[in-house]
């Protein structure tokens, strides 16, 4: 969790931030869970450089172009993860159907100890990934680096905060004995989205689109006893499966955003 709203426009899911736009998805700039000491409002949109769903939108400004390069180039910079954890891989009928997939993904990835090592939580991140060809998800990434794009779409915080927190963070977070616990409320398909897939513009069968909404609540330790704040949550995310797959995968986060419930 992280302590921001943003909006998470990668170069590889541009097209779908697109549907989401048509759709009227609103993001909420304000403080994410994971962030410490976070007191103002953040905002963070990725690169918008690769094909367009709107027809009349088929070339992107020079500043979008400017920006999926440096994501490009941080995506470069992205260690591989090494998949692992595999008795915590999504199993049985939560993998079967892209709704309870969403539900619990979001529910895992948002649920943070930060007294476990962060890169554990990233190597499950990679365990659960999955990869697509379609045109108006991958975008602009090469083939060579899709197998990092599930880390980095939750990970990346160059320009706001990601639903895993920064290294740094993760550490402050562990010192104050702070972790996470989440409710998820609900899970819908975008709208522009479905009429995406109706119109012929989505090729591949396996590839959907989610929007999560959640209520996190980070648990923090002190001198007077556990302090606990809510934060509203909405993700969106791209996911992979039949017929492509035997069972659902994460491909990457398109949004996120958060707001804080009530005094900090």
């Amino acid at each position: 969790m992280h302590a921001s709203g943003r909006t998470r426009v990668t170069i590889a899911v541009c097209a779908a931030i697109g549907l989401l736009a048509l759709a009227g998805w609103t993001v909420l700039h304000h403080t994410s869970p994971t962030t410490v000491g976070s007191e103002g409002l953040q905002t963070h949109q990725r690169a918008r450089a690769t094909a367009s769903v709107s027809p009349h939108e088929s070339i992107a400004p020079a500043s979008d172009a400017l920006a999926a390069e440096q994501d490009l180039k941080r995506l470069r910079a992205v260690e591989p993860e090494q998949a692992n954890g595999a008795a915590r891989r999504i199993a049985g009928e939560q993998a079967q159907q892209p709704d309870l997939y969403a539900a619990e993904f979001v529910r895992r990835l948002l649920t943070q100890d930060y007294r476990s090592p962060r890169q554990t939580h990233l190597a499950w991140v990679q365990t659960e990934s999955a990869q697509t060809k379609e045109p108006l998800v991958v975008g602009l990434v090469p083939p060579e680096l899709r197998d990092r794009l599930a880390v980095y779409s939750v990970s990346d915080a160059a320009d706001g905060a990601s639903p895993v927190p920064t290294e740094q963070e993760w550490r402050q977070l562990a010192a104050a004995g702070s972790y996470t616990s989440v409710q998820i409320q609900h899970v819908t398909e975008p709208l522009a989205w479905t009429n995406a897939v109706a119109d012929g513009r989505i090729t591949d069968p396996g590839i959907t689109g989610r929007e999560v909404a959640a209520l996190v609540t980070r648990h923090t330790k002190g001198s007077r006893g556990e302090h606990a704040q809510r934060f509203g949550i909405a993700m969106t995310l791209n996911l992979e499966g039949p017929p492509d797959r035997a069972t659902w995968g994460f491909v990457a986060a398109v949004t996120y955003a958060s707001i804080p419930i009530g005094a900090p």
